[in-house]
């Protein structure tokens, strides 16, 4: 392994520990919200940095050139087969953040009123109207390409297609960059940015609080319990691919890639994502096991030593009935959780991670294959982070705070932080097992091919740099959905009784698992037995669900928009008694501590 290879390793290393520790850092701000929204009380907004207008001014408008510069420069850079599609998708991100400042401005004007006679003109039309012209645009763009003249891109002439696009959307984010900065008002501006800095002034006060160990605890396996509890969350992301393969060339023609190859990418890949000859693959993924999948559920596995350690290792008794019952809740719903990935695993005929993926991206979702089997791990994954309304190891109303009782300080904030990094670890696995891992709908190593069964619809090309940032951003963008909507799931449902939880375990999800498993095999030797027809036919439904994950990511993106474009009307969900006797009262004075 060369130098530049143990770089990257190195950096994505960073990549999946830094995005697992943010993750847990946003499930925190999301309880935190969710929680202060629906029970009326303090949130995090309170939260609050006050810093100089020119120091703000600065800080928006800088990556915006940034951007500007890091956009702009390689489309002015000779790759030749991909000319219109970087035509493409210049306009495109002119019009997308044109179009997504536009929605922002109008927001905010009709809200705090217009400064001048631009954001007057703006107004008067509905948010709604800019919606959907962008959603028209970014439509009207792709024929709109297709009608520049070859000769502007021509292998003997300068590039003028590919740059000037690149110059447009330059121009349009600088502008977008500076125009914000203006708004920003003199004197000092308190950055909140919706109340995110709470989780790191909640990290920085544990940091610095004093710690309390009993006096007859175990010194070592009390100390050594949380990051018990964190570890293995960390190392089972290793397996995971967030993105595609990376093909670089060998300039060297020596086998090994070295630090000038990192910035020789592959203009364009094979439609099946395979690097060409000459080139070097680098999986975006730490490691590569062909027994990836084992590994995960060995290693998440022993998360439960750290509960039930911390339980044993306190000397309290309401920390070790904590201990004991977070044992029994992890060991049961990982059964369920094993059992009902099996069907998936019987489709696709591995358990290496990334084949999986693939066979997502070349047929279909799991959540299609086996929705079944989605909401039992669903279910089952959320009982295994021991969060509402599963969170009876540490039940406040009946063993004070179980496991975690005696614990406090950033050894509470470990095991805090595990829990909520096990949200994210848990929103990984959905995404990587059912939800098409980096996959987008229609989108293959070489660009977009919309087609159902042996009918071609659409075909774009694109270079291998677009396609590999776009399944990132695909990945993390699915991880950070999922989390949150597990997030909402916990502030839904009350908390079970503890014979619920176990028999849910055992008695529900076990059986429906052994079920599907016994089902899942019965539709394949069908499958198998029906020959070519019956292969053809589900290949055909599997095209299907691409579009039409394709045409409900539209809808639901324009339903969401439409939704947050709406005035709101804030509606109390939760009475208590104390607020319905202050209201009795005549009200209680408002409060700038209020989220």
């Amino acid at each position: 392994m060369t130098w530049a290879e143990l770089s990257l390793t190195f950096i994505k290393i960073v990549i999946v520990v830094v995005f697992l520790l943010i993750m847990a850092a946003l499930s925190v701000w999301a309880d935190r919200r969710q929680g202060a929204l629906i029970q009326d009380r303090v949130g995090p907004m309170r939260a609050v940095v006050y810093l100089h207008h020119a120091i703000v001014r600065a800080l928006i408008a800088a990556p915006a050139f940034l951007i500007a510069g890091a956009i702009s420069i390689p489309f002015w850079h000779r790759s030749p087969g991909v000319e219109q599609a970087r035509i493409t998708t210049g306009l495109e991100i002119a019009v997308l953040v044109g179009w997504f400042s536009l929605l922002l401005l109008s927001s905010h004007v009709r809200r705090r009123g217009s400064d001048n006679g631009f954001e007057a003109m703006v107004a008067q039309a509905d948010p709604r109207a800019y919606f959907y012209g962008g959603l028209v645009l970014h439509v009207a763009v792709l024929p709109l390409a297709r009608l520049v003249p070859a000769s502007w891109y021509a292998a003997d002439s300068i590039q003028w297609g590919p740059g000037l696009s690149g110059a447009i959307a330059a121009m349009v984010i600088m502008f977008c960059g500076l125009y914000a900065s203006s708004k920003v008002p003199d004197g000092k501006v308190g950055i909140r940015i919706a109340g995110l800095f709470q989780p790191v002034a909640d990290a920085i006060k544990m940091i610095w609080k004093e710690e309390l160990r009993p006096d007859n605890a175990d010194r070592f396996l009390y100390a050594l319990a949380p990051f018990l509890g964190l570890f293995p969350v960390l190392i089972t992301m290793a397996v995971v691919p967030f993105g595609s393969t990376v093909c670089f060339r060998d300039a060297n023609h020596d086998g090994g890639l070295g630090f000038g190859e990192l910035f020789g990418l592959q203009n364009i890949v094979e439609q099946s994502g395979q690097c060409a000859a000459g080139h070097l693959p680098v999986h975006l993924q730490v490691v590569d096991l062909n027994v990836g999948l084992l590994y995960i559920f060995a290693i998440a596995g022993t998360g439960v030593i750290g509960a039930a350690i911390a339980g044993w290792a306190s000397d309290n008794k309401f920390a070790l009935l904590g201990g004991l019952r977070a044992t029994s809740q992890m060991v049961s719903y990982e059964v369920a959780l094993g059992l009902s990935i099996v069907p998936i695993l019987m489709i696709v005929g591995s358990v290496d991670v990334r084949t999986l993926v693939d066979w997502q991206g070349n047929n279909a979702w799991g959540i299609f294959a086996q929705p079944a089997a989605f909401v039992l791990f669903l279910v089952a994954a959320i009982a295994e982070t021991k969060r509402i309304p599963f969170d009876l190891p540490e039940g406040e109303s009946e063993i004070v705070a179980g496991y975690l009782l005696e614990y406090s300080a950033m050894r509470f904030g470990l095991f805090f932080l595990g829990e909520y990094a096990e949200f994210g670890f848990s929103a990984v696995l959905l995404v990587t097992l059912f939800l098409g891992g980096y996959h987008v709908p229609f989108l293959y190593g070489d660009g977009i091919h919309v087609a159902f069964g042996s009918a071609a619809v659409f075909d774009l090309t694109m270079s291998h740099l677009a396609v590999t940032v776009i399944h990132i951003m695909a990945f993390f963008g699915k991880v950070l959905f999922l989390t949150f909507l597990m997030v909402f799931i916990r502030w839904t449902l009350p908390r079970f009784r503890y014979d619920q939880l176990m028999s849910l375990g055992w008695k529900k999800l076990l059986p429906l698992a052994l079920a599907n498993i016994l089902l899942t095999g019965i539709v394949i030797l069908m499958i198998d037995a029906g020959g070519e027809g019956a292969a053809s036919a589900v290949k055909l439904i599997a095209d299907i669900t691409q579009a039409l994950i394709a045409l409900g990511g539209l809808v639901a993106l324009v339903a969401a928009v439409t939704w947050l474009l709406e005035p709101a009307h804030r509606k109390r969900l939760v009475h208590s008694s104390a607020a319905r006797y202050a209201a009795a009262a005549g009200g209680v004075k408002a409060s700038d501590l209020q989220a």
